[in-house]
């Protein structure tokens, strides 16, 4: 009984939407950094060689530069039009930017710049697209279960220590509709347009990266060890 229910988990959590994080970078205040190295976008294994092992945490402030899409590829469904395509492209920066900016404001205060501002304390968060693939709403209506037509998106993200110039983390990350069918769920577009959903998967995701207990595990109010 034990062995099927955790393939029946291992199924359920395959067939989520999300977004996960498959290599990161960490520095830490005392200038050492390591990598973790994950060998593919399934990979959950992290290691980390670090001074101390402390991170950075607690900045001032947090601000936002609309990541680079410059060299993306851009496919999938998109836009109602392949002439509209190149609006979707172009706005897909402010969308994320302005995606992260709520998510980043639970950590400290965050602003998303101009092309001409630069900031002078706090964490500057930057990046670039990799890939943009909306999918095809037609083969998830009829496959989608089976990965069928599944949205994908692929990122890297750096976070730089603005005051001390160090770049703190920076990780590629990745994800998508993953085995979701016709009829989506809160957090997959089903027949819709899916690149909202995974910009807002991928910035809630980079928003629990860069925290410490987002979930809040273990807080209680008045419970006491014996």
């Amino acid at each position: 009984m034990k062995p099927l229910i955790a393939i029946a988990s291992s199924f359920l959590f395959c067939s989520c939407a999300d977004m996960h994080v498959t290599k990161t970078d960490v520095a830490t205040p005392g200038g050492a950094s390591g990598p973790s190295d994950a060998k593919d976008f399934g990979s959950r294994s992290i290691h980390m060689v670090t001074n101390c092992g402390v991170g950075a945490s607690d900045p001032k402030a947090i601000y936002i530069r609309p990541f680079c899409i410059d060299t993306a590829v851009f496919q999938g469904d998109q836009a109602n039009s392949e002439g509209e395509m190149p609006i979707r492209k172009a706005l897909a920066p402010v969308e994320f930017a302005n995606d992260l900016k709520e998510q980043l404001e639970k950590i400290a205060p965050a602003r998303i710049l101009r092309d001409n501002q630069s900031p002078r304390v706090g964490w500057l968060v930057e990046g670039n697209f990799d890939l943009i693939d909306g999918g095809s709403p037609a083969a998830r209506f009829f496959f989608g279960h089976l990965g069928a037509g599944r949205s994908f998106l692929a990122l890297h993200v750096k976070v730089t220590d603005v005051e001390r110039g160090v770049v703190v983390y920076e990780f590629d990350m990745a994800g998508g509709s993953n085995l979701q069918g016709r009829s989506g769920t809160l957090r997959a577009s089903g027949l819709g347009k899916a690149i909202h959903f995974d910009l807002q998967n991928a910035a809630e995701r980079i928003y629990v990266t860069l925290s410490a207990n987002p979930y809040r595990f273990g807080a209680r109010n008045d419970l006491t060890l014996q």
